[in-house]
């Protein structure tokens, strides 16, 4: 193809035909340039299929993890809820009047002392942000998985925070002899064990109102979480819709 352009340019040069020449060699860049434009329009559009085949992975990943951190917060509540409803229960029954030290303490063994730190899936986002790829979200898409991923970061902080000083007012207890109390272990008389009640009930107390504040501090935030993670994911479903 090329020779045979090239034989056309010399044979006009040559019949000295230069004015058929310079339409000819403009009509030869016209064409060039048209190839360029056309071959830029192809790799574009490889480019972006490249892209949108990339995008929607990220977009699976990202609902995948979504529908799992849904079923993690679920379980969650509902552990935190058993926990809220124990402590509550406890805090309803001290009002009574005339209560035992021996009462509250027996009421104390039936409040549940159990807690998980938490821990959120964020692996499609961490990864998102450190290659940039975050970019290839559309932009309210971007803020909702940025802001997602800052309130659990957040969140987490508090609760290890909180939990953490809960442990250690429970590590306080243990010491005043809490377990060989609630296990009617015989040697609590010898040990003068049982002189360590009222210490051990405001100790317990401070320590459990902490934890009982952290725990529906948590739950009502996973309840906010939970919305927020269902606004992400019809996003990503409408955006799935579109393309």
């Amino acid at each position: 193809m090329i020779k045979f352009f090239r034989k056309i340019r010399q044979q006009l040069l040559t019949e000295n035909k230069f004015s058929k020449y310079l339409v000819y060699a403009l009509g030869e860049i016209i064409l060039v340039v048209i190839g360029i434009l056309i071959a830029l329009q192809i790799n574009i559009a490889n480019e972006s299929r490249k892209t949108n085949h990339i995008q929607h992975d990220y977009y699976r990943q990202i609902i995948a993890d979504l529908d799992k951190e849904t079923q993690n917060i679920n379980e969650r509540i509902t552990s935190l809820d058993s926990c809220i409803y124990s402590a509550d229960a406890y805090w309803k029954y001290v009002e009574t009047p005339n209560l035992k030290p021996s009462q509250i303490l027996d009421e104390l063994f039936k409040v549940e002392t159990s807690f998980r730190y938490l821990t959120f899936n964020t692996n499609t986002i961490q990864t998102l942000e450190s290659t940039g790829d975050i970019k290839l979200m559309s932009e309210e898409i971007r803020n909702n998985l940025i802001e997602l991923k800052r309130t659990q970061d957040h969140l987490s902080r508090v609760a290890k925070g909180n939990y953490g000083v809960y442990l250690d007012s429970h590590e306080e207890i243990l010491q005043l002899g809490f377990v060989r109390l609630k296990n009617k272990t015989p040697v609590v008389q010898e040990l003068g064990i049982e002189n360590n009640i009222p210490l051990l009930i405001v100790s317990f107390e401070g320590g459990m109102a902490l934890k009982n504040f952290t725990d529906k501090l948590i739950r009502d935030s996973l309840l906010e979480m939970l919305s927020d993670i269902k606004k992400t994911k019809d996003l990503i479903l409408t955006a799935f819709q579109e393309d």
